[in-house]
């Protein structure tokens, strides 16, 4: 895990000294493109802190666990100034829950994965090589964790494990010859979700702990292939 993610940094800071370097002129100006790309998925947030509101003091917690991601993106761009995006990946992204009682921690995950798909827009600002990201998405979760989860859900607000997102990043694109370029991006997806992993305080208490503001993080590196100028 170490070495991806410095794996992922070398690589962006390369682009960056890149695109210090690269003229403006080196630009694309590609109308389509399509750009698969590599990176990495970090969770921000813990998807509850109080999982366990049943008051033995377990204080059990929850989150996503770090991974890989793969994906792609269709461009284009309006103008020189402006694109529209569509955007999917995928990470195999393990959900651990923590538990602490009487001193002493215990760890369990289980298998998982994220699906993100958005659509949104893109400002790259004149004589630059940066662009701003703001768009809108989903966020789907799955695999045998949360199908288990879904099954056993008392009721169908807990089964829910697709949540609609908000989208704000930046990116920037390094011209490495004038056929030829990386680009580098990072952006937030901001949601709601209610995993509700604790056990419930009564029949009627269908929410563990309710829903909770997620806050996820993709960085990303992609090679733009040019579908039409």
């Amino acid at each position: 895990m170490i070495r991806r993610i410095r794996g992922t940094v070398a690589i962006a800071g390369v682009v960056l000294a890149g695109a210090v370097v690269t003229p403006s002129a080196a630009r694309a100006q590609a109308k389509f493109e399509l750009t698969p790309f590599l990176g990495s998925y970090y969770a921000l947030t813990k998807m509850c802190t109080d999982c366990n509101n049943n008051g033995d003091g377990s204080n059990l917690t929850s989150h996503q666990v770090n991974a890989a991601t793969i994906g792609g993106r269709l461009t284009y761009w309006v103008s020189r100034t402006l694109g529209i995006e569509g955007s999917f990946s995928y990470a195999p992204s393990r959900a651990e829950e923590r538990a602490e009682v009487s001193g002493f921690g215990l760890a369990v995950s289980g298998k998982g994965r994220l699906f993100l798909a958005s659509g949104r827009l893109l400002y790259r600002p004149q004589r630059t090589n940066l662009h701003f990201i703001i768009g809108a998405g989903i966020i789907s979760r799955g695999d045998t964790v949360w199908q288990a989860f879904k099954e056993n859900a008392p009721d169908t607000v807990g089964a829910k494990l697709t949540s609609v997102a908000g989208i704000l990043g930046a990116g920037v694109r390094a011209s490495v010859t004038p056929k030829f370029a990386i680009n580098v991006s990072a952006e937030v997806n901001l949601y709601s979700f209610d995993p509700r992993l604790g056990q419930q305080t009564s029949p009627t208490n269908n929410s563990a702990n309710g829903g909770k503001l997620q806050a996820d993080l993709v960085i990303s590196v992609g090679v733009p292939i040019t579908l039409s100028r």
